[in-house]
């Protein structure tokens, strides 16, 4: 019996022993959450949408061993926003997460995101000039940094090399101005079967906005407080685009025009050259025609320049886990290993210069590509470094539908354009005051 009673009581010390220890590690192992979004925020076809933050979390894990990340799967983009803020409201929102471009300006005007500048600062293996420029501006507001960039998307110009090649002309070179792209899209609009009716046009989806972009102009200022569509870049941008509309005056060009190879340029994110470039995707969407990309046109006060689309990454101004967030948040933005991930298992680009720019990245896109097309991907990198942050000021996506709005109207005028777009930046002084 007391043999019994001894060796019952090492067990329950064992079990105890057992409990206390597992208990004890179980203290010690930490809980990071990130948000992310199920999918391509560029509405591009994706295999394993969560390869790149899955790879990364792989290694952060393996780099802080105590350390467990974790993420909600399946928040499409259309659901984002409202699951970030419902989270918000409840007080769990992740400690790190993805903010998309139209929810910037909210998030940082409400203080949810945690300023950047002094872990920047101090912290010597990330430095602000390893990114493009647009894209980290794009992570700013009021001088401060808020968030990093994830992944960016410039907008570049599609040329329909067949088309051009019919009409014997050749494709622009990357510093062509506005005048060169009007003289080819007078010459191309035309009919071509005589039967009365034009049906092979010069472009699609070209805009005043993108005009504006490659003159050195802008619709806002960077704070959402004044509008300048009547300073004199931004008239003459708004100028070229009617100019160019009169072309195709009473015609009727739609996407489908561009996709049966009808149309010879067309304005498309970069993500779209990255998914229908390759094999088989190019055969179902645009077989009947060999295509590129180029930088778009200059304006005679700018340069080919485009607005960059950015995804980027912040930290919560609420996390208790400030220093370990950092840390993430650096391999998902600032790590060579994830961002080269973009090019292999995304459409986007990565802000990381040394990324982009490396003979590896080279590489991986060349083997995406056929034949000769070879224009997007020597110009990527340029169009990165001349491209434009979009405004993201907390009230940019009403403002801006009410200025495409009264700059449409404007542009029905002929001879009044300039007083007209003075109306429309008073009418949008006037809506961002209040």
């Amino acid at each position: 019996m007391r043999q019994m009673l001894k060796r019952l009581t090492a067990g329950v010390l064992l079990t105890a022993a057992v409990l206390v220890c597992t208990a004890f590690g179980a203290s010690r192992e930490t809980v990071i959450t990130v948000g992310v979004i199920a999918g391509s925020y560029w509405d591009a076809p994706t295999g394993n949408c969560y390869a790149v933050i899955d790879a990364a979390i792989a290694r952060f894990e393996q780099a802080h061993p105590n350390v467990r990340v974790e993420y909600t799967s399946g928040i499409l983009k259309r659901d984002y926003s409202e699951w970030l803020t419902d989270q918000y409201l409840l007080g769990r929102e992740p400690d790190v997460f993805m903010v998309l471009p139209e929810d910037f300006g909210m998030l940082a005007e409400q203080g949810a995101l945690q300023p950047l500048d002094n872990l920047l600062a101090n912290d010597s293996a990330v430095s602000t000039a390893d990114f493009y420029d647009a894209a980290l501006e794009s992570g700013a507001a009021g001088g401060v940094q808020y968030a990093l960039p994830y992944e960016c998307v410039p907008t570049l110009m599609f040329v329909n090399k067949t088309l051009l090649e019919a009409e014997n002309i050749p494709v622009p070179d990357n510093d062509w101005t506005w005048d060169d792209f009007y003289e080819i899209c007078a010459q191309v609009t035309r009919d071509t079967d005589g039967d009365g009716t034009i049906d092979q046009f010069g472009s699609y989806g070209y805009t005043w906005r993108d005009a504006l972009a490659s003159n050195g102009a802008a619709l806002f200022d960077e704070n959402g407080s004044s509008c300048l569509i009547a300073q004199p870049a931004s008239v003459e941008a708004v100028r070229f685009a009617q100019r160019l509309e009169e072309l195709y005056a009473d015609c009727d060009i739609t996407a489908r025009s561009f996709d049966e190879g009808h149309v010879a340029f067309r304005p498309f994110l970069f993500s779209d050259y990255r998914t229908y470039q390759p094999y088989p995707w190019r055969i179902k969407r645009y077989s009947d025609f060999e295509w590129d990309c180029i930088q778009m046109p200059g304006g005679p006060s700018g340069a080919g320049r485009s607005e960059l689309s950015t995804v980027l990454a912040a930290i919560s101004s609420r996390s208790s886990q400030q220093a370990l967030a950092w840390e993430f948040l650096k391999e998902m933005t600032c790590s060579d290993a994830t961002q080269s991930m973009l090019y292999t298992d995304s459409h986007s680009v990565s802000a990381l210069r040394r990324v982009t720019q490396s003979p590896q990245t080279q590489q991986i896109l060349r083997q995406d590509t056929p034949g000769e097309s070879q224009l997007g991907l020597e110009i990527l990198s340029d169009a990165m470094e001349q491209a434009v942050a979009a405004p993201h000021f907390r009230a940019y996506d009403q403002a801006l539908l009410l200025a495409e709005s009264l700059v449409a109207t404007a542009m029905e005028d002929d001879h009044n354009l300039s007083l007209q777009l003075q109306r429309v930046q008073l009418k949008m002084e006037e809506y961002l005051q209040h």
